[in-house]
């Protein structure tokens, strides 16, 4: 994949099951990694959990949902689901952070693990 190993200052990782940052990418620099996004929900609603771009100079610009789970619960049933990926983020001229959002109803979780270069 690549030579060499990273440096482990470079390593990063951190799962959610609350809104928040996920990781703060620093400016000239790009993020590698997977990422997990999950969810269940256990009552009639839906949970939409998201992860999105935030800041000047991010790439894909700021504001834009990376992933997205998308379920509709049903009363008296649980329904559950998860979709994993890998996601790149440049922060070109100024740190920038990628977000997750947790779904209104049931709970939700991100997990980001990866890299910077």
């Amino acid at each position: 994949m690549f030579a060499g190993l990273p440096d482990a200052v470079d390593v990063a990782g951190l799962t959610r099951t609350t809104t928040g940052t996920l990781i703060t990418v620093p400016a000239g620099r790009a993020f590698t990694g997977d990422l997990v996004l999950s969810a269940s929900v256990s009552v009639a609603g839906t949970s939409n959990p998201t992860v999105a771009t935030n800041g000047t100079g991010a790439a894909p610009v700021s504001g834009t949902v990376i992933s997205r789970l998308n379920l509709n619960g049903l009363a008296l049933t649980t329904v559950a689901d998860s979709i994993a990926h890998e996601v790149f983020v440049v922060a070109t001229t100024n740190d920038i952070t990628i977000e997750f959002t947790a779904g209104a109803t049931g709970t939700s979780s991100a997990s980001l693990h990866g890299y910077f270069i």
